[in-house]
């Protein structure tokens, strides 16, 4: 049952990863990144290719391992465009492609994934032990308060004349993808594992699961059109780390 929804979500998913404030909160992803020639990155829960594509595009000389447990949403990632030979998509679940690969990452990045993670605590644990010296991880996760209609609303706001009206066709899709997303959320809840599972809904939660793994948070900032959290960590910290800042 878990992999059937995602594999229906894949047909819908980019209904949602097409609206505005989505595709804002993917350049911060990729401008918090801070990408070089050469890196390692690892793309976990990539979906269906929308966060690689900006990294294609942004700096093409990167090795991309994207990871997502859905074949339907891989096979759209793969066809998607033309990739550099130094992307690839594997299929399987994040932790176990961890456990496999002993070269380590500069870079994990996640875009609304916590709140799907079994057991976020565990997963951050070997997502850090895979972290090169000095690597960074970037994750985006969406608040427990949040709200769609201020996301769609935000996005059809800045729509006028054909943009508009082809918006406006599509919106039985994005609410089949609306409707899917609330499901695969009952379902995360229902399978979720570990006491500190709750904690991955909010800011102080989530600081505390990262901390623990190691690799706590010098940055958290709002994002998604405020719905949503970014949050930026770093395997190597000075002596004495600032406190987390939390921007609105």
């Amino acid at each position: 049952m878990p992999k059937f929804l995602w594999n229906m979500y894949a047909y819908c998913y980019d209904a949602i990863t097409g609206l505005a404030p989505y595709q804002d909160m993917l350049d911060d992803v990729v401008e918090a990144l801070e990408v070089a020639p050469g890196m390692r990155v690892l793309d976990a829960g990539c979906g269906t290719g929308v966060l690689a594509e900006r990294l294609a595009v942004a700096c093409p000389e990167l090795e991309v391992v994207a990871v997502d447990l859905s074949p339907a949403m891989l096979k759209r990632a793969r066809a998607r465009r033309a990739w550099p030979a130094s992307f690839s998509f594997v299929d399987g679940a994040i932790e176990d492609v961890l456990a496999r690969d002993l070269r380590g990452f500069d870079r994990v990045a996640s875009v609304n994934v916590i709140w799907a993670l079994p057991d976020p605590q565990d997963t951050f644990a070997k997502m850090a032990g895979r972290l090169r010296p000095s690597g960074r991880m970037v994750h985006t996760t969406p608040r427990w308060r949040f709200r769609a209609d201020v996301i769609v609303w935000r996005h059809f706001s800045k729509l006028r004349g054909r943009a508009l009206a082809r918006a406006l066709l599509g919106l039985p899709k994005l609410l089949l993808a609306g409707l899917l997303n609330l499901l695969l959320v009952g379902q995360s809840l229902l399978l979720t594992r570990g006491s500190n599972a709750k904690r991955r809904w909010e800011a102080d939660g989530l600081a505390r699961l990262l901390g623990a793994a190691a690799v706590p948070p010098r940055l958290v900032k709002a994002c998604y059109a405020g719905q949503g959290l970014l949050l930026v960590c770093e395997k190597a910290f000075p002596a004495t780390p600032d406190p987390p800042e939390e921007r609105g």
